[in-house]
């Protein structure tokens, strides 16, 4: 996905997001707009929105002088998360759809993005994945691919959040208890409020495989900064899960089969997932839709106009 205009006003809007919860003084809040908006006056439009917000959140730290802005709220919402944990697992250990409940949570854990232009309710948004219909609803032909899968064959779930990853871990336990071989793909270093090796570990995603880094500090995956140790997992995965919006805009393009597991938080990346998928821009405004989208085909994919 590449960048838009609209994508402007909201890297303005992170970066005076962050300068508040920074608590930057003033003076240095007006440096700031100032030289993020010399960034911005410089930005590729050939380039995801993730591509582009990298540069500017590494600009933002070094101004404010904070690494870690979203720390408070990143461990806040990993607490929160883990005490949803025990209930939920309950609630669809040896269901019949149990696969199926795991993965809706799974997307429904997305809803945690304090990079997002809109607040978030972690329960209403798990009530609603256990009935409204998904926007875009590839769900099946993801629990096709998992139960076909043979034993040892191997999975790359690639993290998003903070929090959403506790959610993560019911999906992530399902398939390694098929006897798959799992590698969980977090941030390098802290970026939103995504998730680092300590989170993946708090989770506990380490009990049921790897946890790797992907190199970068950036809100997706751009595979040209990630590190090589990422791309040969990347390459040679059996499937390739990618969690978030920021993972979708980053990859929504890349000439492998990914199945992607979001809510969709803008209507820019909206209007890009219904044309890839087919489906009428009216259910995808960017409102918090849920979604589990596969991109079938490698070399399939539209180039967008």
């Amino acid at each position: 996905m590449k960048t838009k205009a609209e994508c402007f006003p909201c890297l303005l809007r992170q970066c005076i997001q962050v300068a508040r919860i920074s608590n930057c003084s003033e003076k240095n809040h007006f440096r700031l707009l100032q030289s993020v908006s010399e960034l911005l006056a410089c930005l590729d439009e050939t380039k995801s929105p993730p591509a582009n917000a990298g540069p500017i959140y590494s600009r933002i730290a070094q101004i404010t002088g904070c690494d870690d802005p979203y720390f408070d709220k990143k461990k806040s919402s990993m607490k929160e998360a883990l005490n949803h944990l025990p209930d939920l697992r309950e609630e669809i250990r040896g269901s019949e759809g149990e696969l199926a409940s795991a993965i809706r949570f799974a997307i429904a854990g997305n809803i945690i993005d304090f990079g997002a232009p809109r607040g978030f309710d972690i329960d209403t948004t798990l009530a609603r994945s256990r009935t409204e219909d998904l926007a875009v609803d590839h769900t099946g032909a993801l629990i096709d691919t998992i139960e076909s899968l043979s034993r040892g064959a191997s999975v790359l779930y690639l993290a998003d959040n903070c929090g959403e990853i506790v959610y993560d871990s019911l999906l992530v336990e399902n398939l390694f208890e098929r006897g798959l071989d799992i590698t969980v793909a977090v941030k390098e270093g802290p970026i939103i409020n995504d998730a680092l090796l300590e989170d993946g570990y708090a989770a506990g995603l380490n009990n049921f495989g790897r946890i790797i880094t992907n190199g970068t500090r950036c809100p997706g995956t751009v595979l040209e900064e990630c590190s090589r140790e990422f791309l040969e997992c990347f390459e040679s995965a059996d499937l390739v899960i990618s969690k978030g919006q920021g993972n979708f805009e980053s990859l929504s393009q890349v000439e492998r089969e990914i199945f992607f597991l979001l809510t969709i938080k803008c209507a820019v990346a909206g209007r890009h997932m219904a044309k890839l998928a087919g489906v009428a821009v009216e259910k995808l405004p960017g409102k918090g839709e849920m979604a589990a989208y596969f991109s079938r085909l490698p070399g399939s994919l539209e180039e967008e106009s």
